[in-house]
């Protein structure tokens, strides 16, 4: 565009979440569409227990699909969704068929799904520092609280001191990495 052209401006109209069969001529909101599907499910979940397990299965299978989308699309946006749900979906799931039991799984799993996610970002030959710093924190959390339901011994009281070694570790590598 050279400067004696004319500035141009894009005028929008109207925005909606409207959404098409194929072979027919009205648009259904597909927004609606999942919202119904999501009070159903959580309403049958909140009155018989296997239908809150087919409601933690549905949320897991969401999930599973924003992960594939994020990870095919190189979406951020849709990878940390996809896998904050499955977190949270899996701990449910795996506690509703009892094969686990306590609490911190769902943290354990959104840590281990971070670190996953800075994986996966580097592969792209993207920065990970941060997101591996922050599910490793993560991960350290929800493990010191799933140690702590199975054991006799309180982890859970020894992760602020332990954070603390580990920022104090950071500081000392980092100053012997610039020197």
């Amino acid at each position: 565009m050279s400067k004696q052209d004319p500035p141009k401006a894009v005028r929008v109209d109207s925005w909606s979440f409207e959404g098409s069969w194929p072979g027919s001529r009205r648009g259904i909101p597909m927004v609606g569409i999942f919202l119904i599907i999501l009070g159903l499910f959580l309403g049958a979940g909140q009155l018989f227990s296997q239908a809150q397990l087919g409601a933690s299965a549905f949320f897991l299978a969401v999930g599973l699909v924003l992960v594939i989308v994020g990870v095919r699309d190189r979406s951020d946006l849709a990878l940390y969704v996809g896998v904050f749900i499955v977190a949270l979906a899996l701990s449910d799931v795996l506690h509703s068929m009892n094969l686990i039991r306590g609490s911190g799984w769902g943290t354990l799993f959104l840590g281990l799904g971070i670190m996953a996610i800075a994986l996966i970002r580097s592969t792209a030959g993207r920065r990970w520092g941060w997101a591996l710093g922050i599910g490793a924190l993560l991960a350290l959390w929800g493990g010191s609280d799933v140690a702590a339901s199975y054991a006799n011994f309180p982890t859970d009281r020894l992760i602020g001191p332990l954070l603390i070694v580990l920022l104090g570790v950071y500081i000392v590598t980092r100053g012997r990495r610039r020197g």
